[in-house]
């Protein structure tokens, strides 16, 4: 922007005569009472621009997500027009840019927008948090960067959306917003940054809140057939919550938005691939999960996800490098620290978990086993390369690792730092320093992020990033698991308690859940690969009962005895009993607790464990 104004030299009285016949920043209509073919139409009355052409930006990356989107692709009927509603002349420049000619003279701009979740689900596919969605008169799911852009080198200025929208929908967002009235809603932000960090959905009002550390967190709950509402939802979150204000000792927030939007299994909206998951913002974060039946597996789902996205109001939020504070949505330059954001933030959330009594240690312990099992499909690389270049071949098919090894390397490093200050300093320390120096506001350098983690904490701590995130070395869990009282071995045997091999599949066009992946010989039951299973203790087997019916048949958690009602083929319903039997077992990536655990290793990990 300063370069600009000193580039323009002489003109600038020309510029500033502009300026003075149109309002600073971006106006906005969005008409959500007046939808076509799923389409809506969208017009700005632009900024004052002073170059003779401009170029308009539609993203093609967003924070928090590491994949190309090009939305501009879902933009059709773009014009331009001058103050007296002549046309401008307007080109397309790839699928993100439209160049405006005679662009001093622009004052408005006007185009449609197709929503994104009803397209087909192929490799361009933007997974439906970060998505688009155009229900006329029923939903309206608005993450700002579907609709609309910015002007190169007009990023920065305030946007103001007015919303024309059906008066018995509610639009809940953490963006300042005033209700005009029952049919128009306002949205202000200082820039498009803090826009496009601020969705909207719009819906039935379910909504619900609550208090804890400080902040204000609200939730607003979509459920396509009712099944979910906002005051359970909210119920499960606030123990949670309450457990991340006991880590952090208040919110980092002062307030925070949930939006959640639950499509029924037979939804059409549904991954075809069965991909759920929510996109994490400063102070929301946008869900899109099943309505799952069982209530425990809801609850279970709801926590796992949103603990997650919830913590990264801490990382990226509060703590971030120039390239995310600055975020370039046409080229963007990303940052060599998702060790951070999504590694770190994946650890914090389990260890928040255990801490706050939501999971046991065991389940700790199985999912850091878990997390090991999936890093371990993927090579082993520099880190912060891969980093780097996430959005670059082969790096982009390495994202999910972030949750994976990203979340080892997080407890590990706080392993070392507890272990390296006798228990005076943990990860959580480090993190808060980290928050208090630099903040929303304040970025720091790439570069500069772990020298500044190493003078907070260790010299050895530095050893650790060169070798094992910087380096490509394997990651040393034995060791440091060890510190712990925790025995690691790649392979290893244990004692389980099993039906055998088991596995079910749903047969879709006969609304039946068939036995999968055995032979009569290796499962308890004697049952056979197809067999189709009728009740399990006498309880129907249907979508709805499945998940709670048929998991404890792969996963016991009792000797008790089960009987299973199945049919082979077309013969007659059978009924068979059986109790899990003890397997002697080669279990790869074994992770246990050691029985024998000094009282060093004993106090590391119950500080750890338990805050």
């Amino acid at each position: 922007m300063k370069a600009t104004l000193l580039a323009l030299g002489l003109s600038l009285a020309t510029a500033s005569a502009a300026l003075a016949q149109q309002p600073a920043g971006y106006q906005i209509r969005l008409d959500l009472q007046q939808v076509t073919n799923d389409r809506v139409k969208v017009v700005i009355n632009t900024p004052a621009i002073r170059e003779a052409q401009a170029t308009y930006v539609m993203p093609s990356v967003v924070p928090g997500s590491y994949s190309k989107k090009d939305y501009g692709r879902f933009v059709t009927s773009f014009k331009a027009f001058d103050k007296n509603g002549k046309s401008l002349k307007v080109k397309n420049n790839g699928p993100n840019l439209f160049v405006i000619d005679n662009a001093t003279k622009l004052a408005r701009l006007e185009y449609l927008v197709d929503d994104t979740w009803d397209v087909k689900q192929d490799d361009q596919f933007i997974f439906q948090p970060g998505g688009t969605n155009i229900d006329a008169g029923r939903n309206f799911t608005i993450n700002h960067y579907g609709f609309y852009g910015y002007f190169e080198g007009y990023k920065m200025l305030p946007y103001e959306v007015q919303v024309q929208k059906p008066a018995d929908l509610y639009g809940a967002t953490a963006l300042d917003v005033r209700r005009a009235s029952t049919t128009q809603d306002v949205f202000t932000a200082s820039n498009y940054v803090t826009l496009a960090d601020g969705p909207i959905l719009y819906a039935r009002p379910d909504t619900a809140s609550f208090s804890t550390g400080g902040a204000r967190i609200s939730v607003a709950v979509l459920s396509e057939s009712g099944a979910v509402k906002a005051a359970d939802v909210s119920q499960m979150l606030r123990p949670m919550s309450e457990a991340l204000t006991k880590y952090f000792g208040k919110m980092p927030v002062p307030r925070y938005q949930f939006l959640f939007y639950f499509p029924s299994l037979t939804s059409a909206l549904n991954s075809e691939k069965g991909g759920y998951g929510a996109m994490e913002h400063s102070y929301s974060s946008l869900y899109f999960l099943p309505e799952l039946p069982d209530a425990d597996r809801l609850r279970s789902m709801v926590l796992e996800v949103a603990s997650h996205e919830f913590l990264h109001m801490l990382a990226p939020l509060n703590i971030h490098s120039r390239e995310i504070g600055e975020f370039d949505f046409r080229n963007p330059q990303m940052s060599q620290h998702l060790w951070l954001y999504e590694g770190v933030t994946e650890y914090v959330s389990q260890l928040v978990q255990v801490q706050g009594g939501l999971i046991t240690p065991e389940e700790f312990q199985k999912r850091v086993k878990e997390k090991i099992d999936k890093s371990d499909k993927y090579a082993t690389v520099s880190f912060t390369e891969m980093s780097r270049r996430i959005l670059e071949d082969p790096y982009k098919d390495m994202y999910e690792n972030v949750y994976n090894k990203g979340a080892l390397i997080g407890l590990l490093l706080d392993i070392r730092i507890r272990e390296l200050s006798q228990g005076r300093q943990t990860l959580r320390d480090v993190l808060l320093a980290l928050r208090e120096k630099y903040g929303p506001t304040r970025s720091f350098e790439d570069k500069d992020l772990i020298p500044e983690i190493v003078a907070l904490t260790n010299p050895e701590i530095g050893t650790f990033f060169r070798r094992y995130v910087e380096g490509a070395e394997p990651l040393p869990l034995a060791e440091d698991l060890a510190k712990i009282g925790w025995t690691y071995a790649p392979t290893g045997q244990a004692r389980v308690k099993a039906f055998g091999n088991l596995g079910f599949a749903y047969d879709q066009s006969k609304d039946q859940f068939r036995v999968a992946k055995t032979k009569p010989e290796d499962n308890a039951f004697g049952l056979d690969e197809g067999d189709v299973v009728v009740a399990i203790n006498g309880q129907s087997v249907t979508m709805q009962t499945a998940e709670k019916l048929l998991r404890p048949l792969v996963e016991p958690q009792t000797a008790d005895a089960v009987r299973v009602k199945f049919r082979h083929g077309n013969g007659a319903e059978q009924e068979r009993q059986a109790t899990p039997r003890e397997f002697e077992v080669e279990v790869k990536n074994l992770v246990e607790t050691q029985s024998a655990a000094t009282p060093a290793q004993q106090t590391l990990r119950s500080r750890l464990l338990k805050g």
